[in-house]
């Protein structure tokens, strides 16, 4: 008996595929189209609606809350004109997309004007970080309001429509960024204001350019029919207009990024290679510059030489951190007793930083005396151990073995220390003198 061949197989799976993934089958063409048109429509509910979603999003970012943010962002009108426009365009609907852009204009005055009025009378005035992350828009926000664009059109566009636009809603976040800028208007920070307003850029453009793409995509009935040059041309100045816009975006995510590295760079060089005996590290300060960076380290103890620090200055190369200058500020625990009545007259921003240091060396010096009474007890049960040394929130202890310990060493120490310390749950790691 002999095989059969199949030749048509592979085109079969292709033919899978495409069903798979072929969007026009299920499309609801007209109750798509209706259904836009009846968002984009901004009558007095919507008004009124938008005004009180303002609100709960501006108390949502004074106070930190996401989750009233999230539910702001629920009962938005917002995204109804956006998509009109994106629709309007694909189907070259002239009298929808001035429609679609007026009702957005008078939302987006509308949103600034209650949210400044908002923070204008609200008691906090300090940026938290739900409203600082509005400031300054990546290129992730571009990913993120044109994807969920698209989500919002492809599954508002079949005939069993799901529950994705909720969640779109909340993924591109458009009501947010106009808070934040009432915000840098009631408080005369226009560095806030411009951010939030490229973020809501951003998020209006992509949002309704995947829309534009996929309504042709999908090859909904044009309004009007146009000749080859004007369509030729609508295309080019959406791709110009989306090219202007997202540029900054790039610059923005590439200088986010670089200074992330930096951070990480910087900890793990303070972390690796600023190990002194007798010498704790009490504070680090990064300032990220595209131009030329700064590390400060602060440290408390005995003070390093001249020599050692220029040695670090080397070493600081080796991370990566070529443009970045390092300087090391020491204190003896007596300086820091006596730092305080040096600044008499200084800002209460620098009496803070002392106070915080002071408390730092403090509880250093309290950590080091317990490491050495350790070291002293535990070397009477077991003379092959070397070090202890202690987590600042005691939560962990290492201890270093001159060889390797035996099981039963390692549990006796072990059981020792927890009892010592009154912490049944403390973490103890084993490691080998180098």
């Amino acid at each position: 008996m002999t095989n059969s061949v199949q030749p048509h197989a592979p085109s079969s799976v292709i033919h899978k595929i495409r069903e798979l993934f072929n969007l026009r089958n299920d499309t609801d063409e007209a109750g798509t189209i209706e259904s836009i048109k009846k968002n984009v429509e901004f009558k007095s509910a919507n008004a009124w609606t938008l005004i009180f979603a303002i609100f709960v999003a501006s108390v949502g970012l004074n106070v930190n809350s996401a989750a009233v943010i999230i539910g702001a962002m629920l009962i938005s009108p917002l995204m109804g004109p956006i998509v009109g426009a994106g629709l309007a365009l694909g189907i070259n609907d002239n009298n929808l997309m001035k429609k679609s852009l007026r009702n957005l204009a008078i939302a987006m005055m509308i949103s600034i004007l209650t949210s400044t009025v908002y923070f204008l009378l609200s008691p906090l005035s300090e940026a938290q970080s739900e409203l600082l992350a509005r400031t300054q828009p990546t290129f992730y926000d571009v990913l993120i309001a044109f994807f969920g664009g698209a989500t919002g059109i492809v599954a508002s566009s079949r005939r069993e429509r799901g529950n994705a636009i909720a969640g779109v809603a909340i993924a591109t976040a458009l009501m947010p960024p106009l808070c934040t800028a009432g915000y840098g208007l009631a408080n005369g920070n226009w560095k806030y204001f411009l951010g939030a307003i490229y973020l809501f850029t951003i998020n209006s453009i992509f949002i309704g350019l995947s829309t534009f793409i996929f309504v042709r995509y999908l090859k909904f009935k044009k309004v009007q029919w146009i000749n080859q040059e004007t369509e030729t041309r609508i295309n080019r100045w959406v791709t110009i207009v989306a090219t202007i816009v997202i540029i900054p975006s790039l610059v923005m995510a590439w200088a986010l990024l670089s200074e992330s590295r930096f951070s990480s760079r910087a900890k793990l060089f303070v972390k690796e290679q600023i190990q002194f005996p007798g010498t704790f590290v009490v504070g680090q300060e990064l300032k990220y510059r595209f131009s030329g960076s700064k590390l400060q380290v602060n440290l408390v103890g005995h003070i390093i030489t001249e020599t050692e620090v220029a040695h670090l200055k080397e070493k600081i190369k080796f991370y990566g951190l070529d443009k970045t200058e390092l300087d090391i500020q020491q204190y003896t625990p007596e300086q820091t007793k006596d730092l305080s009545q040096d600044i008499i007259g200084a800002s209460t921003e620098m009496k803070l930083k002392v106070s915080e240091l002071q408390f730092q060396v403090e509880n250093f010096k309290k950590n080091h005396e317990l490491e050495i009474s350790l070291e002293k007890e535990l070397k009477i049960i077991t003379p092959a151990l070397h070090q202890v040394l202690l987590s600042d929130d005691g939560t962990a202890a290492w201890l270093q073995w001159k060889d390797r310990p035996t099981s039963a060493d390692r549990k006796k120490v072990e059981e020792f220390i927890k009892v010592r310390l009154s912490l049944a749950d403390l973490k103890v790691s084993h490691v080998r003198q180098l």
